[in-house]
């Protein structure tokens, strides 16, 4: 720890300046506690008093940091979690063999969104098949239940809406 760290972390504690320097020299300055309490007039009962004090504000403050700002790593976590829940949701949907597919870079994948997690969604490609796209990577996120074509160049990928195109094409009576 450093002295500037130190600094921050007793300020808004309400020990007195020998008890401080006493926590400083402990902790910012390697000494045994003994020596400290020594130097500082103070008993060694009551050092032992102010670095439980002064170590349980640093677990706070370090605990309050993790909480209020997310990691990389959450972030990961995340994302990977989504990906598992869409490979679930695939297997409940169409079974334990179903081919799990990640898109081609630069290919093509058509069929009917069946799924969507919070950073993914599963489109069935055909029988026993799906893809599972990375929705950060698609222009627009494409509704469950709609037929699309995902073409992907340069690995983005452009969803565009089949269902218009077979309403035109098929036959009415």
């Amino acid at each position: 720890m450093t002295d500037q760290e130190f600094a921050d972390l007793v300020r808004d504690t309400k020990l007195t300046q020998a008890s401080r320097e006493a926590a400083r020299l402990v902790l910012v300055g390697n000494m045994k506690p003994v020596d400290a309490a020594n130097e500082a007039g103070i008993s060694k009962q009551r050092l032992s008093q102010i670095l439980t004090v002064v170590r349980t504000a640093d677990e706070k403050r370090i605990e309050a940091q993790r909480v209020s700002t997310p990691t990389f790593s959450d972030s990961v976590a995340a994302v990977e979690a989504s990906y598992a829940v869409a490979v679930k949701s695939a297997r409940d949907l169409f079974g334990d063999d179903t081919l799990i597919q990640t898109p081609n870079p630069n290919g093509r994948a058509v069929g009917e969104i069946v799924g969507r997690t919070d950073f993914h969604t599963v489109q069935a490609v055909g029988r026993g098949a799906v893809v599972i796209h990375d929705l950060a990577k698609l222009d627009r996120a494409p509704a469950v239940g709609r037929n699309v074509a995902i073409d992907y160049s340069k690995g983005a990928g452009i969803v565009s809406d089949r269902s218009k195109e077979h309403d035109r094409g098929g036959v009415t009576r």
